[in-house]
């Protein structure tokens, strides 16, 4: 009897440890199966916003608490870890801190909506809704905001006013309003202009997300009047250009970036922001860990944008 037991008892152990063995074992092939992402940045980011974009990474997340700030409002991711840009496999739980706040709040986004509706959002926002200027535009209907300041989705301290740029509708009779050309065929510019006698100059960029003939940036801007005595400038690409080279550039600011650390090789993009326009000045597969320096050549306020494999990990004020 006692020897029964004492079988039984080292099958059951057995059976036990192959048990754990093979659970162990799918655990770990589960794991290993799943993909690697690149984590996005998500501090400044809503709750909300922040779920959003971690879920359709395959990742989570998990709330370690609030601590006040006074730079984001309420609600706000503080801080993430991991870190924006780290490499991690699917299922991964990113943990957040939240902001409770101060007396900031978000400024909502209003161009394109009506005087009306727009003045419901910014008072619910506990905003100052103010009209600044009333202009005619060829892109807003009348009684439509066309821009805002401070902008969309910047923060803000209770009670400050939004200045408004409200549209007047389409300009009358004998007032010619600059229409917007970008990512237009060059020839429907020119058939504007001789129309209207418009005096005008173009000049050729090479431009890698624009096709040969079509306009990436015009001077003024559109909705700008012109008379006949106004030269308008265009640019327009010549074709797709090669990633950043080593030849000579004019003098300017240095970028300097290192490539988040991880198991693999990674795409990294950068786009400069600033008062012409949006543009890659930096496409390249990176080794981790990679040290890159970036000439900057600005007009007027910008930023950067870093992107790993398309996915936006980092912004830079400049």
């Amino acid at each position: 009897m006692k020897k029964r037991y004492i079988e039984v008892s080292i099958v059951s152990l057995v059976c036990l440890v192959l048990v754990f063995l093979i659970f162990n074992w799918t655990i770990r092939a589960v794991i290993h199966n799943r993909s690697e992402v690149i984590v996005p940045k998500i501090e400044g980011k809503s709750l909300q916003d922040a779920m959003d974009t971690i879920s359709v990474l395959g990742l989570g997340v998990i709330k370690e608490g609030e601590e006040f700030s006074a730079k984001l409002p309420p609600g706000t991711v503080l801080r993430q870890t991991p870190n924006a840009g780290m490499t991690v496999r699917q299922g991964k739980i990113i943990r957040i801190m939240l902001s409770r706040g101060s007396d900031l709040v978000f400024v909502p986004d209003v161009v394109g909506q009506t005087t009306k509706v727009a003045e419901l959002i910014i008072r619910k926002n506990q905003l100052v809704y103010n009209v600044s200027d009333q202009v005619y535009s060829l892109r807003y209907e009348k009684n439509k905001i066309i821009s805002q300041k401070p902008d969309a989705n910047s923060v803000a301290d209770k009670n400050v006013p939004v200045d408004v740029l409200v549209s007047l509708g389409e300009p009358p009779e004998g007032m010619i309003l600059m229409p917007d050309f970008v990512g237009k065929d060059i020839n429907e510019f020119k058939s504007w202009s001789e129309k209207n006698k418009i005096t005008y100059q173009i000049k050729e960029e090479e431009y890698e997300s624009a096709a040969v003939n079509v306009i990436v940036g015009q001077e003024p801007a559109s909705d700008t009047v012109v008379t006949y005595t106004t030269v308008v400038l265009v640019t327009v690409s010549k074709g797709s250009k090669a990633a950043l080279t080593t030849a000579s550039q004019p003098a300017g600011e240095v970028f300097h970036y290192e490539v988040p650390q991880g198991a693999k090789e990674q795409k990294v993009q950068v786009m400069l922001i600033d008062s012409t326009g949006e543009h890659q000045i930096f496409s390249s597969i990176q080794l981790p860990g990679s040290k890159i320096d970036i000439p900057i050549m600005k007009k007027g306020r910008a930023k950067l944008r870093m992107f790993i494999n398309n996915i936006l990990v980092e912004e830079k004020e400049l």
